[in-house]
C-alpha cells in the first residue's frame, strides 16, 4: 500500500435503509434460467442472509445450481451474467474495472460497485477481482432490486451471492484443461480431503491465457484484448464440535492483459456542409463502424490481489451466531494510449509532426496497417503543423498516453445472530465494521516518440515523470459502522410480512 501525499477532507455520512413488504405474496419469485437440461428441484438459497426455499423468497432471484453451472460451463462472472435476464456486464477498460448493470442501474468507474458481492457468506467490498476464474462453484444467486437494508451501502442495484464447495473428510481431486480459438488456454486443478480429525482442506489453482479476438494493426500484434491470469487458493475447515464450524480461506491472484479496448467514431454532422475533402470521416455511422485498433502505445494492465478470511458459525439450537473477518489488498495499474489527439494538445510538438508525416504516402517505410490521419477542417484549425484532427488512440504520438494506479486495502468484520428458519416468526440482527484505504492516481503524459514507428513507444510506467502534463493524485480513507436487523412473519401460508432496517455511519 503506497503512502499518499494528498488527502481529501473528512466527511461523515449517515445512511438509514428501511425495507417493508406487507402482505407479500410468496411463490412468484422462481427465476431459474431456461435451459434445455434443467429439471425441477428444490433450490435452497441464502439471498436474504438465511437458508430458505427459492420459492419462498418474495424477491426476484435468479439461481444457478451446481448441475447447471457444470452443464453451462460457467467459470467466470461474465459467463453467468450473460445468462441472467435484466443483468449485463461490460469489461473494456481494464481487468478489474467490471461494470455490472442490474435492471438498468449501472456502476461507476473507479468507484465502489452498485451491487453487493457475497462469497461463502462474506461481503466483498473491493470487487476489482470480481471477473476471475471461480473453482468449485456450487450455487450462484442474483438478487435483483435494492438490498441496502440487508447488505448495506453498495447494494443499490441488488446482490450477487456465490457458494463454493466446502472440503470434507472424503478425498477428491479434479483437473480440467481446455483449448479454444484465439489461442485461448485454461487450466484448473483441485485437490481436497481430510487433514486430521475434524479438519479438512482444499487447494485450488487456475490459469487462463488468450490472445484475444482483435489485433493492433499498427503494432502488428495481438495486444488489444489479450490476457493472462492465474490464482491459487487454500481453504481449511475446522469443526471442533457438531455445533461449531470455522472456515478460513487464503487466495492470491495475478492478472496481466490489455486495457482501454475502445474505438471511437466522430459524429459531427455540421462539418458535412463545408465541402472539405474527406470530411465525411467526421460523421460516421456507428452501426457500420469498422473496429480498427491502431494505437502506438501498447496497453498493459496488471493486477495483484491478496485475500484472507475467517468465518465461524455456532449453532446454539435456538439461533445461529455467525462472525467473520475479511482482509483484501489489491494493486492495479494500467498504461494505454491517450485521447488528447482530438484536442490538439500536442499538435505543435516535433514528435507529433514527425509521426504524422510518417503516416502519409510520401513516407517510404510503410507503417503496418496503413492507417492515415483524419483531415482537418481548415476553417477551424487552419493550416498550422499538427492541425489534423485525430481520433483517440491513434498511431501517432499526438495523443500522448495515460497511466493509472489504484491500490486498495480493506478490512471488515461482521457479527450476526440469526433465528431458526423453521418457525413462523424469523429474525436476524447484526453489527458491521469496515475500514478502507484507497490510493488512486491518474496521469496524462506526453509521448516523446521513443522507438517510433518501429516499435511501441517506450514510455515510462510511473505516475509522475518528466512527461507528466496533468495528474490527479488522491487518497480516500473510509470507515463504516453499521447495525442491521430484519423480521419476517408468516401471516398465512402464502403471505409474509417483512421488515428490514439498517443504519450506516460513514
Amino acid at each position: 500500500m503506497k503512502n499518499p501525499t494528498q488527502k481529501r477532507p473528512a466527511t461523515v455520512k449517515n445512511h438509514l435503509s428501511v425495507a417493508l413488504a406487507a402482505l407479500t405474496t410468496v411463490g412468484g419469485s422462481l427465476a431459474l434460467p431456461n435451459f434445455a437440461h434443467a429439471q425441477l428441484e428444490e433450490v435452497v438459497v441464502t439471498a436474504r442472509a438465511r437458508s430458505e426455499s427459492l420459492q419462498d423468497v418474495p424477491s426476484t432471484v435468479t439461481a444457478f445450481t451446481a448441475g447447471q453451472i457444470n452443464d453451462m460451463g460457467i467459470q467466470r462472472a461474465e459467463d453467468f451474467i450473460s445468462q441472467t435476464p435484466g443483468v449485463s456486464f461490460v469489461n473494456t477498460v481494464e481487468t478489474g474495472d467490471s461494470s455490472v448493470s442490474i435492471r438498468g442501474i449501472n456502476g461507476a468507474r473507479d468507484a465502489e460497485t452498485n451491487f453487493a458481492l457475497i462469497i461463502d457468506g462474506i461481503l466483498y467490498i473491493n470487487t476489482y477481482a470480481f471477473n476471475r476464474e471461480y473453482a468449485d462453484l456450487e450455487q450462484i444467486e442474483i438478487l435483483k432490486g435494492p438490498q441496502g437494508a440487508l447488505y448495506g451501502r453498495s447494494a443499490a442495484a441488488g446482490a450477487i451471492i456465490m457458494s463454493t464447495k466446502r472440503p470434507s473428510q472424503e478425498f477428491e481431486g479434479d483437473v480440467r484443461i481446455s483449448m479454444a480459438e484465439d489461442s485461448t488456454y485454461t487450466g484448473l486443478a483441485t485437490v481436497a480431503g481430510p487433514l486430521g480429525e475434524n479438519v479438512a482442506g482444499r487447494l485450488t489453482a487456475d490459469y487462463r491465457s488468450t490472445d484475444g479476438f482483435y489485433s493492433n494493426s499498427f503494432l502488428n500484434d495481438n495486444v488489444v484484448d489479450d490476457a493472462e491470469n492465474y490464482s491459487v487458493q487454500g481453504r481449511l475447515v475446522f469443526d471442533p464440535t457438531d455445533n461449531l464450524s470455522i472456515d478460513t480461506k487464503l487466495r492470491y491472484g495475478k492478472s496481466e492483459g490489455a486495457a482501454i479496448t475502445f474505438n471511437a467514431a466522430f459524429a459531427l454532422p455540421p462539418f458535412l456542409g463545408f465541402g472539405t475533402p474527406g470530411v465525411e470521416s467526421f460523421y460516421q455511422d456507428v452501426n457500420t463502424h469498422e473496429f480498427v485498433f491502431a494505437g502506438n502505445v501498447r496497453p498493459v494492465n496488471e493486477q495483484d490481489v491478496l485475500e484472507f478470511s475467517v468465518k465461524a458459525d455456532w449453532d446454539m439450537d435456538w439461533a445461529t451466531l455467525t462472525a467473520w473477518g475479511f482482509y483484501s489488498d489489491t494493486e492495479d495499474t494500467f498504461i494505454a494510449d491517450g485521447t488528447s489527439g482530438a484536442f490538439g494538445f500536442y499538435g505543435a510538438t516535433s514528435a507529433c509532426t514527425n509521426s504524422l508525416d510518417a503516416l502519409t504516402p510520401s513516407y517510404t517505410p510503410s507503417v503496418p496497417g496503413g492507417v492515415t490521419a483524419l483531415p482537418a477542417p481548415t476553417f477551424i484549425f487552419g493550416s498550422a503543423p499538427g492541425a489534423q484532427v485525430l481520433p483517440p488512440y491513434s498511431p501517432t504520438t499526438c495523443d500522448g498516453y495515460q497511466y493509472q494506479e489504484r491500490f486498495q486495502e480493506d478490512m471488515s468484520f461482521q457479527v450476526q445472530l440469526t433465528s431458526n428458519s423453521d418457525q413462523r416468526l424469523r429474525w436476524q440482527a447484526g453489527l458491521y465494521y469496515l475500514d478502507i484505504e484507497r490510493y488512486q492516481a491518474v496521469s496524462q503524459l506526453r509521448d516523446d516518440g521513443s522507438n517510433w514507428p518501429n516499435a511501441a513507444s517506450n514510455v515510462p510506467t510511473t505516475i509522475y515523470n518528466q512527461f507528466t502534463d496533468a495528474m490527479v493524485n488522491d487518497t480516500f480513507d473510509t470507515t463504516v459502522m453499521a447495525a442491521f436487523g430484519s423480521i419476517n412473519y408468516d401471516l398465512t401460508e402464502s403471505m409474509e410480512l417483512s421488515v428490514a432496517l439498517r443504519y450506516d455511519r460513514e
